[in-house]
């Protein structure tokens, strides 16, 4: 039995799980820029500050001030985010995997008011408490002498100031690690051999009705029509009829008992993968044959019951032999079913699954078995597949003008939407971590700016007594490349701990990949330098004479 909520669920939950981290990492990084832009407006209020305290407004008081304006402006940033976010779910929708159920209720309601008034409630308070407590405590001679802000008060918010940027990095270094790992395990995924040709396959369902064709041999006739006329049309090279296409269906599964070998017991009993065909199928998807043969118009209900099996069933059953000729049925070996006999083997195919190994399965002809009929055709053409869907369908209505004909679709299409859900996780948990990186640099740029305004009069002495522009501008370099660092490495020790919880979605590579972890740090640390520089090359520029003067 699978609870109700698994089932609507389904495996798309540590995905959704692992996105909301991100969403929570996204929102720190943000709540750290702001707290940075709140320690650079308290030290530019110092003297404001010092003159309130002087005059007897006490510290309380500042700080409730402060949280106020701190709370309002996160207020002000929640209403802005939920505006987006309402034509930011419109946007979402489009892109949702199908696969993915109860996709359209989602939307914006009371609870999810309440819960963003609640996060920008708390995050206002407990990201402008820090900027708060320190524009707060100042020392008041220090501060309302000329030149107070190079007081040690500003020590301490350049330490504050740090942190977060520290911060910062690391939390970006973890998210574009996780986008990056399912980046690489996405490409690995698209990489992988389904087992048959994707291209120029053109797919269509066609479930027959069993009032109108009730028997094994009004469905006979009527594909064997169908697959006269269609091979006959301009542009396609060869046609099959075919019973739930690969990775469409997760169903057909049955035991078999093998000729010669005692019945394992029920519960040890192996479950095989079986698909009701039509001769060329295996040729029209591109499914190599490795031994015997395919199906003919020969193997029919008057002649001996045969199958073809794949890869896997054949070294699970009869390892290090050659099935062909060998017997197998359906079900125990005491059971009514008719023994058949092993005519070829094929390559393993991905039937139910794109991610999961193939499983063992086994072809029937669709003219043999009266309990299974097929319900799909298969294509390949020398166009554009969808160019000849409506010859397709034409020639279906005009055997049966009421045969219902559905599902027109490319084998290309349905290998992509196999992977949906991964795209759909890679993607998004990509743009967040796109957008903490974008933040962080936007972060890592505030600071050095502001240090450099800050140490105009220390980089303008340093120049009127000699050093050179190389000089300032390595010095504050050096100064950024700590902080990013720093970040780097407890990103680093961070990534090896958080990514553990990818493992489950990820394919072909571990959570620990050392080329993704490589390759991001460049990344990382190309972007932040670039973030570093633009303040660096300012720094440079300061004129001696203008920053002395305004000291």
């Amino acid at each position: 039995m699978i609870p109700l909520h698994e089932q609507v669920v389904g495996d798309i939950k540590p995905a959704l799980l692992v996105l909301l981290g991100a969403v929570a990492f996204v929102l720190l990084i943000s709540c750290a820029n702001v707290a940075n832009l709140l320690l650079a407006r308290a030290a530019a209020r110092q003297k404001e500050i010092a003159l309130r305290l002087a005059v007897g407004a006490s510290r309380s008081r500042l700080i409730r001030q402060f949280l106020t304006e701190s709370v309002l402006l996160a207020l002000f940033g929640a209403a802005l985010g939920l505006l987006l976010a309402l034509a930011g779910i419109r946007i979402l929708r489009t892109f949702i995997p199908s696969t993915i159920s109860q996709v359209e209720t989602i939307h914006i309601d009371g609870t999810v008011l309440i819960f963003t008034a609640l996060i920008a409630v708390i995050t206002g308070i407990a990201f402008g408490l820090a900027p708060a407590i320190h524009g707060s405590h100042l020392n008041l001679n220090d501060t309302l002498k000329e030149g107070g802000r190079d007081s040690a008060g500003s020590s301490k918010g350049n330490r504050a100031r740090s942190l977060l940027i520290v911060g910062e990095v690391a939390i970006s270094f973890v998210l574009l690690i996780g986008a990056g790992l399912l980046a690489n395990s996405f490409f690995h995924l698209r990489k992988l051999d389904p087992g048959f040709r994707t291209d120029h396959l053109l797919t269509v369902k066609v479930d027959l009705s069993e009032v109108k064709y009730p028997d094994r041999e009004r469905r006979a006739a009527f594909f064997d029509e169908v697959m006269r006329r269609l091979r006959a049309l301009p542009g396609m090279q060869s046609a099959a009829v075919a019973g739930n296409l690969p990775l469409t269906y997760n169903g057909d599964s049955m035991s078999i008992s093998v000729e010669g070998t005692p019945d394992p017991p029920p519960d040890q009993r192996p479950d095989v993968v079986f698909r009701v065909i039509g001769p060329g199928y295996f040729g029209t998807m591109g499914i190599p044959i490795l031994r015997g043969r395919d199906f003919t118009d020969e193997d029919n209900a008057d002649t001996k019951d045969v199958v073809v099996i794949s890869e896997k069933t054949a070294q699970h059953f009869w390892p290090g032999q050659d099935p062909i000729g060998k017997r197998l049925k359906p079900g125990s070996s005491t059971s009514k079913s008719a023994w058949r006999e092993v005519i070829g083997i094929v390559k393993d195919v991905r039937q139910n699954d794109l991610i999961a190994t193939p499983k063992m399965e086994m072809y029937f002809t669709y003219r043999q078995p009266k309990e299974l009929a097929a319900n799909a055709l298969v294509m390949r053409t020398t166009i554009e597949p969808m160019g000849v869907a409506a010859s397709v369908r034409n020639t279906i209505w005009s055997i049966d003008k009421d045969q219902t004909v559905a599902d027109i679709d490319t084998m290309d299409h349905i290998v992509a939407e196999a992977v949906a859900r991964q795209r759909f996780s890679m993607v998004l948990l990509g743009l967040f971590a796109g957008l903490a990186l974008l933040l962080a640099s936007v972060g890592i740029y505030g600071v050095m700016s502001y240090s450099v305004v800050q140490r105009a009069r220390e980089i303008g002495i340093r120049i009127a007594l000699g050093a050179q522009r190389t000089d300032v501008l390595q010095m504050t370099l050096a100064q950024g490349l700590k902080l990013i660092c720093a970040g780097m490495m407890i990103g680093l020790v961070a990534a090896f701990l958080v990514t553990r919880v990818l493992a489950t979605l990820l394919y072909g590579i571990t959570a620990t990949d050392p080329i993704t972890f490589a390759g991001i740090s460049v990344v990382l640390l190309a972007v932040a330098i670039l973030a570093t520089y633009i303040p660096a090359l300012r720094a440079t520029r300061v004129d001696p004479i203008t920053a002395l003067r305004a000291q």
